[in-house]
């Protein structure tokens, strides 16, 4: 699906902002080997595997889980997102599924509350909604500190 947005990996990297969060990643971009063979020295190497950190949670837009109202109207699309393939590298992991679905189901409760098109719900309405839900938007501050576990090495 080609969405009202496309997550790159320059949003995963944070090299460009990303628009309306409605959620985060953060697992490395990670794409397995197309293929494995083995090279004239008869060693076996893989060929296309991909890992690179994000340096970091990520935010996710709203309009990656929408296609254009003109090609499909009231559609939610929290899996299959509209993203490059290095971008679903990360997005693809199970947690992210589940804080997208979480979004997707406030926006269509928010869609058929207000009798609209979910591309058509106001993005404060739908952010406030799911600040108010506990939902993890965007990186605010840093990680408070570890607490020690009591222990001392001599």
């Amino acid at each position: 699906m080609r969405g009202k947005f496309v997550m790159t990996e320059n949003e995963l990297l944070k090299k460009r902002p990303t628009p309306e969060s409605v959620g985060m990643g953060s697992y490395s971009i990670d794409s397995h080997n197309v293929q494995r063979y083995v090279t004239p020295e008869g060693y076996v190497e893989n060929e296309g595997d991909v890992g690179v950190s994000t340096g970091g949670p990520y935010e996710i837009a709203f309009g990656a889980l929408l296609p254009r109202k003109d090609q499909c109207e009231n559609l939610l699309v929290p899996v299959c997102v509209s993203s490059s393939h290095i971008a679903y590298g990360s997005i693809r992991m199970e947690p992210v599924f589940m804080i997208l679905g979480q979004s997707a189901a406030t926006a269509a409760a928010l869609a058929l509350d207000g009798r609209l098109a979910v591309q058509d719900v106001p993005y404060v309405e739908l952010r406030k909604r799911l600040l108010a839900d506990k939902q993890i938007l965007e990186v605010t501050s840093a990680a408070p500190a570890q607490k020690s576990s009591g222990t001392k090495k001599k």
